[in-house]
């Protein structure tokens, strides 16, 4: 069973006290119509460079993930740099791994709540002082409900999961995939390892995929 596999299987049997955790996920992959991608050329999975510290140590922890999915795909000879054969072919195809996960802030508009006049009620007592006249006081009677809106600045997270592969004769990428999910309550390394599942799940050096869907977790589920 592979590591990413295990990991989902340990997220989805997480039981424990508290509600359902819907997962929204957005998937993007776009593989180059022109390109040959040959199972039996020598690939390196690794992680990208130029990225945060965080982000590369990240990712280094789904490069076996890869490979097994890359395998799963019919691709033969996949390796990281920690397994490469020192005698090895020439690498034709360099995949990148990148997850990120950082906050991110929208802006929404709220409804704020108060209290709210309904109705007046009206109270009149005789005059002590003069009996023909009368002495009327007016008091409003509220009840609680919106009473306006207002700009708030809110805070998510966004996490990442992005593979790239570039052929290593033109160095142009070929391949692209990106998993994308929002999330304000979770672990970011639980999402991460659920984000790279779906994304792994996805992969498909065919044709293009572009879907945006909601996973709905066990109930009882809870990721924090």
């Amino acid at each position: 069973m592979t590591r990413y596999l295990f990991c989902t299987l340990l997220l989805l049997t997480a039981l424990l006290s508290g509600c359902a955790t819907q997962m929204d996920v957005a998937i993007n992959a776009t593989p180059d119509p022109d390109y040959h991608f040959d199972r039996q050329a020598t690939v390196l999975v690794t992680t990208s460079v130029g990225g945060s510290a965080e982000s590369t140590l990240n990712a280094r922890y789904y490069l076996r993930d890869m490979v097994s999915a890359m395998k799963d795909q019919g691709f033969q000879k996949v390796f990281t740099d920690t397994t490469l054969p020192k005698n090895h072919a020439p690498i034709k195809m360099t995949i990148l791994l990148d997850v990120d996960s950082h906050q991110v802030t929208y802006r929404y508009t709220a409804t704020e709540y108060g209290q709210v006049p309904t109705s007046t009620t009206t109270q009149c007592k005789k005059n002590k002082k003069k009996e023909d006249q009368l002495t009327c006081t007016s008091k409003p009677n509220t009840t609680y409900g919106p009473v306006g809106t207002s700009e708030r600045t809110g805070y998510t997270t966004l996490t990442t999961f992005t593979a790239t592969a570039r052929d290593e004769v033109s160095r142009r990428a070929v391949y692209l995939l990106r998993a994308t999910s929002y999330n304000e309550d979770c672990q970011a390394a639980k999402v991460e390892a659920f984000l790279v599942e779906q994304g792994l799940q996805n992969l498909n050096f065919h044709d293009r995929v572009q879907r945006n869907y909601t996973v709905t977790m066990p109930e009882g589920y809870r990721c924090k």
